[in-house]
Order: C-alpha cells, then structure tokens, then sequence
C-alpha cells in the first residue's frame, strides 16, 4: 500500500492530470513512497531535484487525502479522461451508497458578480433540490457559488465546496464562515497541495473537478466569458445533462447561459426537471410557504389574469429587479407561474 507522502509528492509536483497519469503508469509497480520518487529513473532531473527538500504537510485535524486507489475515490471521476489521482477533503465526501440521501449531485454554477435574481435563483434551488436529497456542489466562490452553498445549508442539506487552492486556505477570506459551515454538513475538495494559493489559472481544473462529481449542472447567470461555461461544456462533453435557468433576453449576464441553450443545453423551468432526468424520488415535506412581506404583498395582488413585473414594480414602489427576485423565489415554490409576458397566482 502507498505511503500518502506519494500522493502528497505527486500533488506538490502540480503537473497538469494527463501528464500525471503518464508519469504514474511508469512508476506505480515500483514506487509507494516519497523515498521511491526521490530516485526514480523515470521522473526528470528538475522534479527529483524539486523533491529533494519538500517536507510533507502534516494533515490538519478533519483534513484527510484519498487517492485514485482508495476505494473511498469516487466512481464517476474515475469514468473521465485523467481524474485527478488524489484529492484532498476536509469533511465528508462520500456521494455514493448512503442510504439516507439520494446518491446524487448537482452542481449549480454562475457568476461571482450575481445580481438579486440570480442569487435568489440559486438558492432557492438549492434549497428545493437538497430537501430532495440531492447533495448540492459549487466553487464556494462569490455570488452564484455562495448563495447555492447557503440555501442547502439552510435547511440541513449536503453541500460540497470544490476549491481552486489548497483546502486549508480560505479563498475568498470573507467566506471563512461559510466554508466552516460546509465543513461540518458536507466537504472542502481540492486537488491541489494544502497551502497553495488561488491562483486564476488552476480555476478551470477546479471546474472540470466540478462538473466530474455532479450528475448534472445548472448554470443560473453567466455571461460570456466566464468559469460556469467551461464547467457547463465539459460537463456536455462527458454525457453530463446541463440546465440554464431562465433570464431577460436583454441582460447580458446571461448571454453565456443563452449560447449554452443554443449548444443544446437545456432550459430549466421547474425542479421537477432535474427530478425526472436523475430519477430522484422526491421525498419533500410539504411545509406552509414561509413568505418575506415582499412576497406576501405581490400575492395579493396577482389573479389568474397575468400582470407585468413592471405593473408590480410600480404598484409596490419597488425595482423591478427586486420584485423578479421574489417572484422567481414564489415560483419555485409553485405559487406564481409566468403567463403572457406577466405572472399569475396558482
């Protein structure tokens, strides 16, 4: 059996997966310890060179390493091209063969610079969807990540923060508390060595990770040049379903959702969708809606005759992003349905 100084070793050399694999499919039958990599003919003089000083990191209480040759390592990243061969996880990983939950994931992804809608979009699924049993994953990121991790912790759920530094380096620092918080009802998840810092460039190894752990992916607010689309298209090219939720046409935070629908992603109006495409028996408690005043007032004012958001902004005095927010959260909860470019009450 491997040392896991020889995972930690391989992680430190922070080579790109496919050149990893390679590298150990010539040394495995001969190397299970940092000692073996030190001098083994097969790693190139500046990695044995790199190794020769590198002191293993003690694994910090809760934090723990599992390798591709564990049996905890989970099967759908062993079904992509070149998973990572050990991860680090501060929590509790496990997705698979617990009976109390639906074995299943959905990563719902976005930008960090969400507006009121697309938060209270991704939270409110991930609420919907945790309720069902679903673990929830994100990037613990700002805006679209944040508000997916809030609303499964909100209400008991599984959630898991896969990160693009070290799992014991808090990046954003604000979301100190947030990753606590996932710590103690999911996991931290990361590829790369304790310490290393969030670095732009290992973001989209992070969310190939992202997308490699879900059964499906919901994008909710993305604009063109952004991290949710490379999740969302290597989720596509791996058979992984991918759902966009709805937007204005006009908003261009959205326009990377829109050419995902284009590229054959599909439109998610309802969770029921992704219930039905994973196969989840939906054990949700029906539970009295819990309504903020907001809502309350735009539900004594719909009818079965449909109004504009425009109307309601006027009539309630509030933006009109606002009461799309809380129209989105009523809807979600199957109060309210859209209708001839307006909204009516079920």
């Amino acid at each position: 059996m491997r040392q896991i100084s020889f995972w930690q070793a391989l992680l430190y050399l922070d080579l790109p997966t496919e050149q990893a694999h390679k590298l150990f499919s010539q040394i495995e039958h001969e190397c299970f310890s940092l000692e073996d990599l030190r001098v083994h003919h097969a790693l190139p003089k500046q990695f044995r060179e790199k190794l020769q000083n590198y002191v293993p990191p003690q694994l910090q209480e809760g934090i723990r390493l599992i390798s591709i040759e564990d049996e905890e390592y989970l099967s759908n990243l062993r079904a992509i091209p070149y998973p990572p061969l050990a991860l680090y996880v501060k929590g509790k990983l496990a997705l698979e063969g617990d009976v109390e939950e639906n074995s299943c994931a959905v990563a719902i992804v976005g930008t960090r610079k969400a507006t009121t809608y697309g938060k209270a979009v991704a939270r409110q699924l991930s609420n919907t969807l945790s309720k069902a049993g679903i673990t929830v994953i994100s990037g613990g990121a700002y805006g679209i990540d944040a508000q997916a991790h809030e609303g499964a912790l909100e209400c008991g759920g599984k959630t898991i923060a896969v990160l693009g530094s070290g799992v014991d380096v808090v990046y954003p620092a604000s979301n100190r508390s947030l990753f606590e918080r996932i710590t103690a009802q999911g996991a931290l998840v990361s590829q790369f060595e304790l310490g290393t810092k969030a670095d732009w460039w290992r973001f989209p190894l992070r969310n190939m990770l992202i997308a490699s752990l879900a059964n499906a992916v919901i994008v909710v607010q993305a604009p063109e040049k952004s991290g949710a689309i490379g999740t969302a298209t290597f989720a596509a090219e791996q058979g992984i379903p991918v759902f966009v939720t709805p937007a204005p046409i006009d908003d261009l935070s959205h326009r990377g959702s829109f050419r995902l629908i284009n590229d054959g992603a599909t439109l998610l109006y309802s969770p029921e969708q992704i219930f039905d495409e994973l196969g989840v028996e939906i054990r949700i408690k029906k539970e009295e809606p819990k309504l903020s005043k907001q809502q309350a007032s735009i539900l004594q004012r719909l009818s079965r005759e449909p109004l504009l958001v425009d109307t309601l902004s006027e009539q309630l005095e509030l933006p009109a992003g606002v009461v799309l927010a809380e129209l989105t959260d009523l809807e979600l909860q199957g109060l309210v349905a859209k209708a001839s470019g307006g909204y009516v009450r079920l």
